[in-house]
Formats: C-alpha cells, sequence, structure tokens
C-alpha cells in the first residue's frame, strides 16, 4: 500500500482528533487546488521546520514524519523519554512545524496514476509525452521539479516539462514552491529539515555556505542515525529547499535522504527506517533549543 494524498488527509484528522496538542492549517494551495497542510506542534520559542515529499516518488517520507508525530504526541501523554531525549524538555522549548507533503498532485500521480478526465493530467500528457507515470514521477501538476525551483542558484536542468528535473520557467514559479518559501519567510524558523529519499545522508551545504554550527550538528545526527554527511554534488547541489533556506537566513539547514534503495521505496521499510531518522528529528530539536 502507499501513500497518497488521500491517506495523508485521514492521518491528519486522526491526530488532530486524538491530541489537542497539534494543529493542523493549510500553507496553501498546489496546482489542483489541493491544500498544501501543516502540522504544529510544540509550546517553545525556538522553531524547527520539517517538511517531506517534495518529489512524487518520496511518499514515504511523508509517512515517516506522520509517524513521528503520532509517536511523539502520544509518548509525550505518557513518558518523559524517547530514544533517549527528554522530550517534555524539547515539547516546552522547540516548536515543530511539519508540512509532510510540500507536492501533493506529484504524489498522486506516482501513487495512482493519470486520469485522462483531469484537464491538469491530460495537458501533462501532451506536454510529457508518457502515459505512464507511476515509477517515474517526481515533478508536481505541471512537470516541474519542486526541488529545483528554489531561488539558489537556479538554472535549467531539463529543457521542458518532464517527470524529473524540469527547474521551471523561472525562480519559484509554482504555487508550492511560493507557498513554502511565504511560510518559511513568514516564520522565520531557526532551522530547516527537508526529508527526501533515498541514499541515507545528510546534506549540510549549499555553495559553500553554512550555518554556523552546520558540520556540527550534522555530525552529530549522523552519529545518531549511521548517515553519512555529504557535500551534494551535481543537480542536487542546487535549486532546492534547503538550499534556498541557507542562502536567504544563513541558518542551518539539512536535506536528509531516508532508507537506500530505488525511488519509490516501498512502504514495507517505513519500520526499517524509522528509529534512525526519529533521531534525527530530535536531535536538531536539541541542537535548536
Amino acid at each position: 500500500m502507499c501513500y497518497d494524498y488521500s491517506k495523508l488527509q485521514k492521518d491528519i484528522k486522526l491526530l488532530t482528533d486524538n491530541y489537542n496538542i497539534i494543529k493542523g492549517f493549510s500553507i496553501g494551495k498546489s496546482v489542483m487546488e489541493k491544500d498544501i497542510p501543516c502540522l504544529k506542534i510544540g509550546a517553545g520559542k525556538k522553531k524547527l521546520f520539517l517538511g517531506g515529499a517534495y518529489h512524487g516518488l518520496e511518499y514515504l517520507t511523508t509517512a515517516f514524519l506522520m509517524k513521528f508525530l503520532s509517536n511523539y504526541a502520544a509518548r509525550l501523554m505518557t513518558e518523559t523519554e524517547y530514544f533517549g531525549y527528554d522530550i517534555k524538555n524539547l515539547y516546552n522549548s522547540v516548536t515543530l512545524y511539519t508540512v509532510p507533503m510540500v507536492n501533493p498532485d506529484g504524489v498522486d500521480i506516482a501513487v495512482n496514476g493519470l486520469d485522462i478526465t483531469n484537464e491538469f493530467h491530460r495537458h501533462l500528457i501532451s506536454v510529457v509525452g508518457i502515459h505512464s507515470f507511476n515509477q517515474v514521477w517526481q515533478a508536481n501538476a505541471r512537470g516541474v521539479d519542486i526541488n529545483h525551483n528554489f531561488d539558489a542558484d537556479w538554472r535549467m536542468v531539463a529543457e521542458r516539462p518532464s517527470p524529473s528535473k524540469y527547474s521551471g520557467e523561472y525562480v519559484e514559479s509554482e504555487p508550492e514552491t511560493r507557498a513554502l518559501v511565504n511560510f518559511i519567510r513568514a516564520e522565520s524558523f531557526d532551522m530547516l529539515l527537508a526529508f527526501h529519499s533515498q541514499g541515507k545522508e545528510i546534506y549540510y551545504d549549499f555553495d559553500g555556505m553554512t550555518g554556523e554550527r552546520s558540520i556540527e550538528i550534522a555530525r552529530k545526527m549522523a552519529e545518531e542515525s549511521g548517515y553519512a554527511v555529504r557535500v551534494p554534488e551535481g543537480s542536487a547541489a542546487f535549486g532546492g529547499c534547503k538550499d534556498w533556506f541557507i542562502k536567504e537566513f544563513g541558518r542551518e539547514g539539512f536535506t536528509v535522504e531516508i532508507g537506500q534503495g530505488t525511488n519509490p521505496l516501498p512502504m514495507s521499510m517505513l519500520d526499517d527506517v524509522y528509529e534512525e531518522n526519529a533521531k534525527i528529528i530530535l536531535c536538531a530539536m536539541n541542537e535548536c533549543k
């Protein structure tokens, strides 16, 4: 079973119904007018942003973030520690804002395929020229790769709308990108984690720029998770959310590549990647407070 937008909506309702410490709201709309949901939990002045599913095939990141929020909230009700961290202290020190599915249209295309009665999908077929997107689709509903659409050394990778790597006509051309940057600017986060798959790596750098403590924090997260600390290369080195955050604010931003294998990573891998990535978030919270 895969994790699409409908599953996310159901899980958000369960979380917000069961835990009054979790607040849900929309930060904007996708190309196809889906709300882009955000979940807020915490009472601290420090703010940590978590984002997932920038790419359609990477819905395992959404499932992970939702599982983390559920487990974190449940532990706060009954316990004081989680993986060795004092979570009551973290809750009172750091507020988490989680956008678990930045690219809901792309995820639905990757999971559920195309609907030829839908005008957006018909347009995609006409401009991209393929009819089966399930195992290849990373972009949004206009064929733009969200994680190449940010204002961070923006440049064209692919030349036209495609399943991946097309950067859009210009910086922040896509409603998903604009919703995210406007929200992040408004909240002025202290730290950002962008979850992708796959590779079991942590990226902390953009074009030689880093937050003051970025390498130190990245190494601590790596020690907790067993992931490798890397400087991104090639097309992974520009245009992304973490890149823009570092450039815009000069603060600590990280890309976390969860799991290992070929995208889409199977949902059966969720339990395998959960602990290592939960520790990354808790470590980031601890360093942020």
